[in-house]
């Protein structure tokens, strides 16, 4: 069985698999999860628990230092928009580097304010973990780990391009790679 006829035979008609796999995936599990050990190791583990508390007792909101207070926003936030640009996209969502057959470009919702919002809402993630858990080598890890979603975006953005052409070209000029009104 070719890697090919496997592709056809699940709508895929274009791919940057390999370079999303070596490039993105694997490097960027491993520094999540290297930060994740650093976060949990400088203080993650209250995370959960306040949390639990904030859903019990509200008002405890108030007893947060402003980094945790940043942290947990910078967190929920990008936690959002990560869901709301997922479910914007529906069925052409996925979580490789793929054309779909009747993929379509979407502009709306989310997509008008920035062509990447998921990379944003995980740049955001990533971000708020270690200020929340105020950890020096877990925000040092986000810094390695900004550049490969960047080379991620540069991936899709190559393939969306030959898919679409002067449409993805108008929708370039339109709007804003990653932070709405930015950059």
């Amino acid at each position: 069985m070719s890697k090919n006829g496997f592709l056809k035979r699940h709508g895929i008609v274009r791919n940057a698999i390999r370079e999303d796999i070596f490039q993105f995936a694997l490097p960027g599990i491993m520094l999540f999860f290297i930060e994740l050990l650093f976060c949990a190791r400088d203080g993650l583990s209250r995370f959960w628990g306040t949390i639990w508390g904030l859903v019990k007792q509200p008002q405890d909101l108030a007893k947060f230092s402003l980094p945790s207070l940043i942290g947990l926003v910078l967190f929920i936030f990008g936690l959002m928009i990560m869901i709301i640009g997922q479910a914007t996209l529906r069925g052409n969502y996925s979580g490789t580097v793929v054309i779909r057959v009747d993929h379509q470009l979407i502009t709306y919702g989310i997509y008008r304010f920035t062509r990447h919002p998921m990379y944003l809402g995980l740049i955001m993630v990533v971000t708020g973990l270690p200020v929340y858990a105020t950890s020096l080598y877990g925000f040092i890890t986000v810094l390695f780990l900004i550049p490969i979603i960047l080379n991620r975006i540069r991936l899709e953005e190559k393939l969306l391009a030959e898919e679409f052409q002067d449409e993805y070209q108008q929708y370039k000029e339109t709007t804003k790679k990653l932070i709405p009104f930015i950059y």
